[in-house]
């Protein structure tokens, strides 16, 4: 599921583990500072606590804006260049839109009022700042709270210093300090029963003040009494830091984090520390597969890995994530394994295995892509895209590897497709194209990089790649490559209205797939496409029986994206066939299929054919709130040809018709009312769901369970997914969401998630 049903919610700050404590002086200065400056940034040493600093005023200031606060985690991103795509996926924007990634967030954020947080800046300091200053100038209601060791540099930012929590006073030690409070909290998390008290007040206050008041350094030494005293803690400590001296200053600070960094290295074992200097090679978080492929090898046994890796999740150095399911490194904890990575000389070895690891990955998935298990696939994808851009960057950047890099982008083109990520594979494809040595995989490329383009609606590209494709699958007597060509020259004929062309086009590559076999979903589409052409060439019977094609080679091959697509041709040609009771089945169902896929053109068009069928039934009213949303949608996806001028005058000729029904007056009030709703309040007017706004009540009529488990449907998990993240059998969840339906009078997801957004965020 993508991020369409989160594009209402007032943000999508993390709810907080451990407990906060102390930093009142912070809160109110930072607070202070967002009152006057419209960019402020957290600068300090690492481990300081700025991200949870962040996280904690966020969190306070919320009700603030109109629009809600987001976060932004970038420091799983190690290329620039897709800075501005994070930002907007993490604000729900889809990437089937065409045009520059920066000027659509800007044009996005232009007149709304949020917080946007940008959280470990350091490594991309100076792309953060254009970013920065770009949507600071575009949304005069924006305001961006920033987290980096160093400042942005940008004009009217407001820097502020985060030194590390208070210490206790060498003459006057004291049990009230924010150190030691920390420092408490964690030790009690680490071993129940943990308190202060007299007897070792002193070694407490000794821990803190050593390791200068930095709360991951103190967290790190709470670990440690799962192994020993606090006074061994506190006396080892002593040896370790009496070299580094008051360290008052940001460099001394950095190094007494370092220290203590160190120290947990030396403390654990030879194996232990082998695969945290491994393990660094994951920009984010991986799952146990991905580290067992990648980190196991002499002298760290594959049979063993495990035991390592569970027991570097008790020391704190890992991360245990996701009901279990996925593992990350705090960023300061991964430098440091990066680094004896470095001194250990297995980087380049250790950045191939990773790499191949997502190439089989791929591989699997570009098999299973086709069939019953796609969407899995597809959410497993989606998942790994901290690690897949990786992969490919480490191809394309190190000489020799580079048909490598050709071989996963050519593996990923279907998934890019199927979830709408055309500016993400177009970026990848024009790389690969800088390689082509006329490989397969290169004219594969070739042909990826035009049908992207054309789903852009970028046709002056897309024209020039499909010739260069038709000539190379020639010259390598590749049929099945000669096929989807075809087809993809079929898509851009249509698109241009012209019909015949595009028809026998199409009929030319399905009478291609009939010989040689249905390869790709997009293949299976074709059936699809082509019922679209004789909807508008009158030829109805013969469109119905291209979609029911369509439809039984999706279920016999088991995938749903194809279906879809296929429900929303048959339904289409229903509607102008007179058949709009069964044609509205059909939209709903095609909208069952690609809600949860997060495939926006897709519900553009079932709202837009649902929007014609409400004309043809006389609902003028809700019909003109769908053109007002389809109207947004289609904004939103910047797509200019609007599948064609076929198409769009089919839109026009039904907002005509709306227009004149209501009355200017009421018309357009409608289509205001429709341009303002989100895509999940977009869907349920479609399914008749809301006739008008659900207004908030003072008190939540769902338990607290309830509203977890509604807010975990907004972010589109089904039952089973929400079982897994709350560790809750599914029958359990089953019973809670029945619940919810009673409670709130609902009968589908998506008037959960328009219900989740309008509730107060605290």
């Amino acid at each position: 599921m993508t991020a369409l049903a989160l594009e209402r919610r007032k943000g999508n700050l993390p709810a907080e583990v451990t407990r906060f404590i102390g930093r009142q002086r912070e809160l109110s200065q930072i607070k202070a500072a967002l009152e006057r400056y419209r960019l402020v940034t957290l600068r300090g040493v690492g481990g300081v606590g700025k991200t949870r600093l962040a996280l904690h005023v966020a969190v306070d200031l919320r009700r603030s804006f109109d629009d809600g606060v987001w976060l932004v985690e970038l420091s799983a991103l190690r290329n620039a260049e897709l800075l501005a795509r994070t930002v907007a996926a993490c604000l729900g924007l889809p990437d089937q839109a065409s045009g520059d990634p920066l000027d659509l967030l800007a044009d996005h954020l232009a007149d709304r009022h949020l917080l946007l947080i940008l959280d470990t800046c350091e490594h991309l300091v100076d792309a953060c700042a254009k970013l920065a200053e770009a949507l600071l100038r575009a949304a005069p209601r924006l305001q961006i709270l920033a987290t980096s060791r160093e400042p942005l540099d940008v004009m009217g930012e407001q820097a502020l210093l985060i030194s590390p929590l208070e210490v206790p006073d060498p003459d006057a030690p004291s049990a009230g300090s924010d150190s030691v409070t920390l420092f408490v909290d964690r030790a009690e998390a680490m071993m129940p029963g943990f308190t202060l008290t007299a007897a070792n007040q002193q070694a407490v206050v000794e821990v803190c003040r050593g390791l200068d008041g930095i709360p991951l350094a103190l967290e790190l030494a709470a670990v440690r009494l799962r192994t020993m005293s606090i006074e061994q803690i506190a006396a080892r400590l002593d040896d370790r830091f009496r070299l580094l001296g008051p360290a008052r200053t940001r460099l001394d600070r950095h190094q007494t984090l370092i220290a203590a960094v160190g120290w947990s290295h030396e403390l654990c074992t030879a194996g232990e520390q082998r695969l945290w200097a491994r393990l660094s090679v994951f920009p984010g978080d991986f799952d146990l597969e991905a580290a067992e492929y990648v980190c196991a090898g002499d002298p760290l046994p594959a049979d063993t890995l495990f035991d390592t890796l569970g027991r570097l999740v008790e020391k704190s150095i890992v991360l245990w994530e996701q009901d279990g399911h996925r593992y990350r490194m705090l960023d300061t904890i991964r430098e440091y394994g990066a680094e004896q990575l470095a001194a250990l000389g297995e980087q380049d070895e250790l950045r191939r295995r990773h790499r191949d690891h997502y190439l089989g990955l791929a591989e699997q998935a570009a098999a299973g892509i086709l069939g019953a298990e796609q969407v899995g696939w597809l959410v497993r994808l989606r998942q790994e895209t901290a690690n897949l851009r990786v992969a490919l960057d480490y191809s394309y950047a190190c000489p020799g590897q580079e048909e490598v890099g050709l071989r996963l982008t050519v593996l990923l083109r279907p998934y890019w497709l199927l979830v709408g990520l055309y500016s993400e594979g177009r970026r990848w494809h024009d790389r690969a194209l800088a390689v082509d040595r006329g490989s397969r995989d290169g004219a594969w490329a070739v042909y990826g990089a035009a049908v992207l383009a054309l789903q852009h609606g970028d046709m002056e590209t897309a024209g020039p790649l499909l010739a260069r494709a038709e000539d190379l699958a020639d010259d390598l007597h590749d049929r099945d490559l000669s096929a989807h060509v075809t087809d993809a020259q079929g898509i851009a004929l249509f698109f241009a209205g012209d019909l015949d062309g595009a028809g026998t086009c199409y009929e030319n590559a399905l009478a291609s797939y009939a010989e040689i076999g249905f390869s790709s979903p997009f293949a299976v589409c074709s059936f699809a496409r082509l019922a679209a052409v004789r909807c508008l060439t009158g030829e109805l019977d013969r469109a119905i029986g291209l979609s029911e094609e369509c439809l039984r080679l999706s279920e016999a091959l088991g995938g749903q994206w194809a279906r879809g697509t296929a429900l929303w041709a048959r339904g289409a040609a229903r509607w102008l066939s007179g058949d709009v009771g069964r044609a509205i089945e059909d939209t709903l169902a095609c909208l069952r299929i690609t809600e949860p896929l997060g495939d926006l053109h897709a519900i553009t068009m079932a709202i837009d054919l649902m929007a014609v069928c409400l004309v043809a039934q006389g609902d003028y009213a809700r019909a003109a709130e769908l053109c007002g949303a389809g109207d947004s949608l289609w904004k939103t996806l910047r797509a200019p040809v609007q599948r064609g001028p076929h198409y769009a005058e089919i839109r026009r000729s039904a907002a005509d018709t709306c227009r004149q029904a209501l009355g200017e007056e009421r018309f357009e009030t409608a289509r205001q009312r429709g341009m303002a709703l989100s895509v999940p309040e977009a869907i349920a007017v479609a399914r008749n769901e809301t006739a008008a706004p659900i207004a908030p009540t003072p008190a939540s009529p769902l338990t607290k369970r309830e509203l977890e488990i509604a807010e975990l449907v907004t972010q589109g998990l089904g039952n089973r997914e929400i079982a897994e993240r709350l560790v809750l059998a599914k029958r359990t969840v089953d019973s809670h969401i029945e619940h919810i339906f009673s409670k709130l009078g609902f009968t589908s997801r998506a008037q959960i998630a328009a219900w989740v957004s309008r509730q107060d965020p605290s």
